[in-house]
């Protein structure tokens, strides 16, 4: 305490001597301290921003960054709009392919099967058509067979009841039984 009490006492003087407290801030004039030109520096900054209108210039800029941010946000947005439309559109259009695609197959298995059941059936019409061709084919050859056989067993009976008749009958009446046999044969064949 009896230095504080010193220290106080030594200002006191030196007010007495030079008539201001040059204790407080150790300093002998106000231009001599530098929170006093720290304090005029910026009012002077001050005093220029507003006199240059910096505030409204910075303010201009700011406005300008932010509408330009807005734009951007616009455009970002209506781009984003855009591509979820074609998205979209892509993802219908994929529908639509695949629904049709799966048309186009069930379509085509149905128009095999109405191929094939075609096919099968022309298939039987033409089997059943040479099958009757064939069996015509066969009754007429069966025909002709007998006739060739009944032609046949006539010439040879003929043959042979000329021989047994020659053998057994006078000439005059083998003549005309032969040609009666002959003639009755002919009426009952034809």
């Amino acid at each position: 305490m009896a230095d504080q009490n010193h220290d106080i006492e030594t200002q006191a003087a030196t007010v007495a001597e030079t008539g201001h407290d040059a204790g407080v801030h150790g300093y002998d004039h106000w231009y001599q301290d530098p929170g006093v030109w720290v304090a005029l520096a910026i009012i002077t900054f001050f005093l220029l921003l507003i006199w240059k209108k910096i505030p409204a210039m910075i303010g201009k800029m700011l406005d300008n960054k932010v509408s330009e941010i807005a734009t951007q946000l616009d455009n970002a947005r209506s781009l984003r709009e855009e591509a979820s439309a074609m998205l979209a559109k892509y993802q219908r259009n994929q529908r639509d392919a695949e629904k049709m695609a799966a048309d186009m197959i069930a379509k085509a298995e149905a128009e095999v099967k109405i191929l094939t059941a075609e096919a099968n059936s022309q298939i039987k019409e033409i089997t059943g058509r040479r099958i009757k061709l064939a069996e015509q084919k066969i009754a007429q050859a069966e025909a002709n067979a007998l006739k060739e056989i009944r032609q046949l067993v006539v010439q040879v009976a003929t043959t042979a009841a000329r021989e047994l008749i020659a053998d057994n009958m006078k000439l005059k009446d083998q003549n005309a039984l032969i040609k009666s046999s002959i003639d009755k044969l002919d009426r009952q064949l034809h």
